[in-house]
């Protein structure tokens, strides 16, 4: 009975398995081929049917009149898929294709090159991987390609050149490499043509495509496209955009682009190029040339572009003034011209552009007043007038601008009183009015612009007292008031500013004491109440205002008494000065502010014992002048004998002087070992290299060679190893030598040639680490690897070569280095390993940040360098690597003196050596007869800010005289570089901490649409 039951079953279980193949089978060939798909989305399944013959009523899916499957249609449709099904070949019939956005992986099929038919594929925004297949070349029938936002590498298909019917190509958004082919030049009906945001995408553009006379969309910007803009565009009729931003192009825009008759939208910005805006330029609608090198006069042709709606010429060299025919601009909205070079005064016609919104003419040489004119405008919301010689009043017409969200008007020859009419502006969120020659109060209609977040009016003329009404202003985050002539009180009122991240009051004749109201500023980072006439004692309530981290100044007042021990909870301030007050009592309780790199005490009555800290350790006397009842502790609480102070500070200054001898004998010891070892290493490296040049000659460049380049390269291995000659040699490391190569259609590119190691070396190949490495390494501040070569015994690196040398030949080259290229290298340099040590995965240690490993192009774009000591922090071998002497001489983080731990903060801390070389122009360490002779310049800058000169005396004797803004950005930065350099690994910022605290130290006195800039404040790109 059992066996019946059991045959039963079995032929039930067969009659329905053969139901079910014969379903299946009836469907027609195409639907079978779709059923590759349904498996992948139930969304899909759901409506697609396999019990029926032909796929015709199935989502996403259209037949022709014999019902065979002429479009696929399910684009934003989630595919749980691997791979592109080839099965889709079959579909012979296709003529649509649309799978775009459905989380597609893997390769395009090959095979797809069959689909004869087909005239639409679009595979946009996945995830596919691999080259582009030249199969695709043979769709005849072909007018819309959508391969963009994928993860494609390799070249763009020459064979492209025979889709003669094509008239959409997008290949926008990958990782393709190579030039663009001559050949797509024959693509007659070739109407959009985008290829922009592939890094990697190199070479010329073709003057043939320029044949192209139906282009109306060509994109190529975010490449690494190079040579000049061919003036075969000129024939370019029915162009409408333009988009070649943010390239490598050079050489002058060329005139031709004037017989576009259809141009509307031209995108030049972040190149090369130079030479001056052509004038035929007629029809425009958006002019996007801002940095680059352009120089002439803008010219006054623009203003027959009627359509003419955004114009930014930002960061050039244009000089000349400011033609008034742009006041017939009637659609104008923006209109940027800062960083230039033009002079003469700001145009009235400019009232007539109606709809503009946006002016920024910053930092260039105009002079005359403001035109009541321009306040006219009802729709302008930023001016920005920064950095100019603009003299006269501001006029009471700036009433009728209601719509003005930013009024900087800062660094300027502005005088009279601040028009109260200012307090109309209900709009208003910045107010920059600092460094001009304003008189008078301050208006206490200013309190009535209730979204205020930013009042800026230090260094004028104001007077009179500060209108308690402005603690009204409940979104201030930033007002400085400095150096003025402000009198009576600070208002209680200022308890309100909730907000209020910096308050800068110094320099005035302000009396009476700190309001006890300042303990509800919970966001304040930065207090600096210095050179004026406060008195009464310090509040406890201070101590409260535990978001204090940049800098507490109230040196240079009358303030008596203790300091509060609630003081003791300001754990994260980095700068504290008290100095010339009348203060008494013990200071004990600074020993709790762990986070300090400044302090001034001086001039004060402080009596007892110095905290026992490690902070307070590497302090000299200057940072206690003329407190004659402090002494040195060993236990931190009571006076050592033999340390009791008779004549000021002699015998602190005594255990000071011990401290820095022994301080020295220790990195002399250190220094010694690290040039020993590397001595012997080199001596055994150019021994090798002696015999094997004797013995074996040319065999070193012996054949076979491995050659394997990491994007297209239009020369061989004979072509580099020409180029290895003394002569072409620029630079030697640790690591290897360095030669210049010029290839023989003249490309520029830096060789390394690795010192050899020996084969019994345990220790990890350099070679091997900077492969592994940067051989995935993308980013706009890392010298780009494009390939590598060996033959077992030679082993060689191709960079892109940066011709603008390091910054350790700039520093050192007497060249007038303004502050705004040294914050570029610094902010530059800081991004490139913030994105080694953040957003590579694994973290990535460069372990030799210096100057020379800092390359600078042209335009003096920062590139890191040098990655011969750099190792993957998870790499099997990454401990034992660890053993090496990591690093160079002054820039060696001090823990590594006696852990031989390298981490990412070794490498802060050796950015912070180099941040401050940028903003003093000396070296890491002074030239001395021997290694450690020289002073270092952490302990010099130490030295510097706890004496009583002024901080301004360590920054480069060129940039002391500059305006005192700029100057207190610098002095700024300078408390950043400390940060870094902090004895303690654990107090040091991450690299993107650094780059964050750097970004907000700039104030930006441009505002690039999209974009909001940084205010002007005062204080003392892909995976690997």
């Amino acid at each position: 009975m059992e066996n019946i039951s059991v045959t039963s079953l079995f032929f039930c279980l067969l009659f329905f398995s053969i139901t079910k193949i014969q379903v299946i089978t009836s469907l027609s060939p195409d639907g079978q081929a779709l059923l590759s798909l349904a498996t992948s989305s139930p969304s899909i399944l759901s409506s697609w049917n396999p019990s029926t013959s032909t796929p015709c009523s199935w989502k996403g899916i259209t037949c022709s009149p014999q019902s065979r499957v002429i479009s696929l249609s399910i684009p934003d449709t989630f595919l749980n898929l691997t791979s592109l099904p080839s099965q889709l070949s079959s579909l012979t019939m296709l003529q649509l294709l649309n799978l775009s956005s459905t989380n597609l992986s893997g390769s395009i099929p090959p095979s797809f090159g069959q689909l004869s038919h087909l005239q639409l594929l679009d595979l946009s925004s996945n995830s596919l991987t691999g080259s582009i297949p030249n199969e695709l070349g043979s769709l005849s029938s072909l007018q819309f390609l959508f391969l963009n936002s994928n993860r494609l590498t390799g070249t763009i298909p020459k064979q492209f050149s025979n889709l003669t019917s094509l008239e959409v190509l997008c290949l926008q958004d990958n990782l393709l490499n190579g030039s663009i082919p001559s050949q797509l030049g024959s693509l007659k009906s070739l109407q959009q043509f985008r290829i922009g945001g592939n890094p990697f995408l190199t070479g010329e553009l073709p003057s043939q495509l320029g044949l192209l006379t139906n282009l109306t969309t060509f994109g190529a910007a975010a490449t690494s496209l190079s040579g000049s803009i061919p003036s075969s565009f000129g024939n370019l009729i029915n162009l409408q955009t333009l988009a070649l931003y943010d390239t490598e192009i050079s050489g002058s825009i060329p005139p031709e682009l004037g017989l576009c008759s259809e141009l509307r939208n031209l995108y030049l910005h972040m190149n090369n190029l130079t030479g001056s805006i052509p004038f035929q330029l007629v029809v425009l609608e958006q002019l996007h040339l801002s940095d680059n090198s352009l120089t002439g006069q803008i010219p006054w042709q623009l203003s027959n572009c009627t359509s003419l709606a955004t114009v930014q010429l930002d960061k050039n060299q244009l000089s000349g003034t400011i033609p008034y025919q742009l006041g017939k601009l009637k659609v104008l909205q923006s209109f940027f011209l800062w960083g230039n070079l033009v002079s003469g005064t700001i145009p009235p016609s400019f009232g007539n552009c109606s709809e503009l919104y946006a002016l920024d003419l910053s930092r260039n040489k105009l002079t005359g007043s403001i035109p009541d004119e321009i306040f006219s405008l009802q729709k302008l919301s930023k001016l920005l007038l920064l950095g100019n010689s603009l003299t006269g009043r501001l006029p009471a017409s700036v009433a009728k601008c209601q719509s003005l969200v930013r009024l900087r008007v800062g660094e300027n020859q502005l005088s009279g009183e601040i028009p109260k009419e200012i307090g109309q502006l209900q709009n208003l969120v910045f107010l920059d009015l600092y460094m001009n020659h304003f008189s008078g109060r301050l208006p206490v209609e200013i309190a009535n612009i209730t979204v205020l977040e930013l009042l800026d009016a230090h260094n004028n003329y104001l007077g009179g007292e500060i209108p308690s009404l402005i603690g009204e202003l409940e979104n201030l985050e930033q007002l400085d008031l400095s150096r003025n002539s402000l009198t009576g009180e600070i208002p209680w009122s200022f308890g309100n500013l909730s907000y209020l991240n910096k308050l800068i009051l110094n320099n005035n004749l302000l009396t009476g004491s700190i309001p006890k109201s300042v303990r509800n500023l919970q966001k304040l980072t930065l207090l600096d109440l210095s050179y004026n006439s406060l008195s009464g004692s310090i509040p406890p309530e201070i101590g409260h205002v535990t978001s204090l981290t940049i800098s507490l100044d109230l040196s240079s007042n009358s303030f008596i008494g203790e300091i509060p021990d609630s003081m003791s909870a300001l754990t994260q301030l980095q700068s504290l000065d008290l100095s010339r007050n009348m203060l008494f009592g013990g200071i004990k309780v600074l020993g709790s502010l762990t986070s300090l790199t400044s302090l001034n005490i001086s001039y004060n009555n402080f009596s007892g014992p110095i905290p026992v800290t490690p902070f307070f350790k590497t302090l000299t006397s200057s940072s206690y002048l003329q407190n004659r009842h402090l002494c040195q502790s060993v236990d931190g609480t009571t006076c050592s004998s033999s340390l009791i102070q008779k004549n000021g500070l002699k015998s602190a200054k005594t255990i000071a002087m011990i401290t820095i001898i022994l301080a020295s004998v220790t990195i002399i010891v250190i220094a010694s070992w690290i040039l020993v070892t590397r001595s012997n290493h080199r001596y055994n490296v150019e021994k090798a290299l002696r015999i094997s040049g004797s013995a074996s000659g040319a065999e070193d460049f012996s054949y076979p060679w491995t050659f394997i380049p990491f994007q297209k390269l239009n020369f061989s291995i004979e072509n580099i190893l020409d180029c290895l000659k003394d002569e072409n040699v620029i630079g030697k490391g640790c690591s290897g030598v360095v030669y210049k190569a010029e290839m023989p259609r003249g490309e520029v590119i830096a060789v390394k040639k690795l010192w050899k190691t020996s084969k019994g070396d345990e220790m990890v190949d350099s070679f091997a680490a900077e492969i592994q490495i940067l051989g995935y390494i993308r980013h706009r501040n890392i010298v780009r690897l494009i390939g590598y070569c060996s033959n077992g015994s030679v082993k060689l690196l191709l960079y892109n070569f940066i011709q603008n040398g390091n910054l350790r030949q700039l520093l050192e080259g007497n060249r007038n280095l303004d502050w705004e290229t040294r914050y570029k290298i610094a902010v530059g340099s800081a991004q490139g390993l913030a994105y080694l040590h953040h957003d590579c995965v694994p973290s990535i240690l460069h372990r030799d940040v210096k100057c020379n490993n800092i390359l600078l192009d042209s335009k003096f774009e920062a590139y890191i360098a040098d990655f011969g000591l750099a190792k993957l922090m998870n790499s099997p071998n990454y401990h034992h690597a660890m053993s090496r002497v990591a690093g160079s001489y002054g820039y060696i983080a001090p823990e590594y003196g006696y852990t031989m731990n390298i981490t990412e903060k070794s490498d802060v801390y050796s950015y912070g050596v180099v941040l401050l070389e940028i903003l003093s122009g000396r070296s890491a360490v002074e030239d001395g007869q021997h290694v450690g002779d020289g002073q270092h310049i952490v302990e010099w800058v130490k030295k510097k800010m706890a004496s009583f000169e002024p901080a301004v005396s360590i920054l480069d004797t060129k940039l002391q005289s500059l305006p005192d803004q700029v100057v207190q950005e610098m002095l700024q930065t300078l408390g950043i570089a400390m940060f870094c350099v902090n004895s303690s690994p654990v107090e040091r910022p991450t690299m993107k901490e650094v780059v964050a605290l750097l970004m907000e130290v700039k104030s930006q006195p441009h505002e690039e649409m999209g974009k909001t800039s940084q205010p002007l404040i005062k204080q003392s790109s892909t995976q690997c």
